[in-house]
């Protein structure tokens, strides 16, 4: 077998998972998916995400089948903050206060499958994989993932700062005031990655409102974003005023950094790439009220072509370029 046949034939394992999906693909150096694997995703705290995280790994392996052995090493996105040096992961866990839970997850998944393993934050990934697939003719790209924060490929690699916290797009205020003389700066607090929809559609059913989403509701109370998503593209009034109005906040946001970054483009995603067009316009609208036109034009501003499958993608790309 030439040099160039066995490159092509070696394959990694790609993990994404985050608040709404959870996906592990095989792929091989050719470019082609030879496996794929996804599970329903609501999980919150650490221990859960890697219970899913094995499952998900387990039954992959399982599906490569002959192809096992070409396995060179696991590529995993994550939500959190990622420290490369130190190959920890910090997740944000809401106890009786916001806490991290600190975890070496590469050393642990090393031991459990034998496999070498590079991990990387979830929004870095799915920029990473946007930008290999779709924009590389861009050298800079931001990704927003729902309403946490951003992917950034800056002169086309993948920028995390000095410690791994580049991207977090909010302050950290905790109970502290989000106020001074110049005003009010409590926007900038940590948005859920659901934009509030989802409580912002029960809040509006509980006053009367008439909405389709109202048979979407669980026995439990609970409704799902994707539900609100795809109501509001079926014209349900209430769902599409509860998208706009959280598409018009991220188009805030968004502005903020094609100001301060003016990249090349701006892809939105992290599952309200399901917004479609309605949640496309209202952001656009935003964009063009308050980002520069000068960094505005020119600027591909897009959702995710990838949708639910970048993070995987892009923890598999990240498994090769190791």
């Amino acid at each position: 077998m030439s040099e160039e046949k066995a490159e092509k034939n070696k394959c990694v394992v790609g993990v994404g998972i985050n608040l709404f999906d959870a996906r592990a693909i095989l792929l091989r150096g050719d470019g082609k998916v030879l496996a794929e694997v996804e599970k329903k995703q609501s999980v919150q705290s650490a221990n859960e995400t890697i219970k899913v995280l094995f499952e998900l790994l387990e039954e992959v392996l399982e599906k490569a089948g002959k192809h096992k052995v070409e396995i060179k090493r696991i590529g995993l996105a994550l939500g959190g903050i990622v420290q490369q040096k130190k190959d920890m992961i910090f997740w944000p866990q809401e106890c009786a206060s916001f806490v991290h839970v600190t975890f070496p997850l590469k050393d642990h998944v090393e031991k459990k499958f034998g496999l070498p393993v590079s991990v990387e934050n979830d929004a870095n990934a799915c920029a990473l994989a946007e930008h290999t697939l779709n924009f590389s003719k861009c050298k800079n790209i931001i990704y927003l993932f729902s309403g946490v924060g951003c992917g950034m490929v800056l002169d086309g690699k993948i920028y995390r700062g000095k410690s791994g916290v580049a991207g977090e797009v909010f302050l950290n205020g905790n109970n502290n005031p989000m106020a001074s003389r110049l005003g009010d700066f409590s926007f900038l607090h940590q948005w859920p990655a659901d934009l509030y929809m989802v409580k912002r559609a029960k809040e509006l059913i509980s006053l009367g409102r008439d909405s389709s989403l109202i048979k979407k509701i669980t026995s439990d109370g609970s409704l799902h974003l994707k539900d609100i998503l795809r109501e509001a593209a079926k014209k349900d009034k209430l769902a599409r005023e509860v998208v706009r109005e959280a598409a018009f906040a991220l188009g805030v946001k968004a502005s903020f950094l094609i100001n301060f970054l003016d990249p090349e483009a701006v892809v939105i995603g992290g599952g309200l790439e399901e917004g479609g067009d309605i949640f496309l316009e209202e952001c656009l609208t935003a964009i063009k009220v308050f980002s520069l036109s000068e960094a505005r034009n020119g600027c591909k501003i897009v959702m995710s072509p990838l949708g639910n499958k970048a993070a995987a993608l892009g923890a598999a790309y990240l498994a090769f370029a190791e």
